[in-house]
């Protein structure tokens, strides 16, 4: 499955037959933080990790980097985000 949404009652359908103590692991190293509600019909599932913001310039020198995700462990951040700028480097 390759989607950005997805609606709770397929994701208990997914999970439904698991047993309670089965660990939930997400690729690419992200680190779970919560899942926060949106709004009345919407929650994210937020990760340690914030996500970078690519500028205009950047996504037309890469355009098949879709999404980067930088360690907060450095830096200061609110409930809004990274307070500031971290430099980082894609390769």
């Amino acid at each position: 499955m390759n989607q950005s949404n997805l609606n709770v009652g397929e994701l208990k359908r997914q999970l439904g037959n698991l047993p309670d103590d089965t660990q939930i692991i997400f690729d690419g190293n992200l680190n779970f933080y919560r899942v926060k509600r949106w709004s009345d019909t919407e929650v994210i599932i937020q990760f340690n990790e914030s996500q970078a913001d690519f500028t205009p310039e950047f996504k037309k020198r890469n355009p098949n980097v879709k999404v980067a995700f930088i360690s907060t462990e450095s830096t200061e951040w609110d409930e809004s985000g990274i307070i500031g700028s971290v430099n980082v480097t894609i390769r």
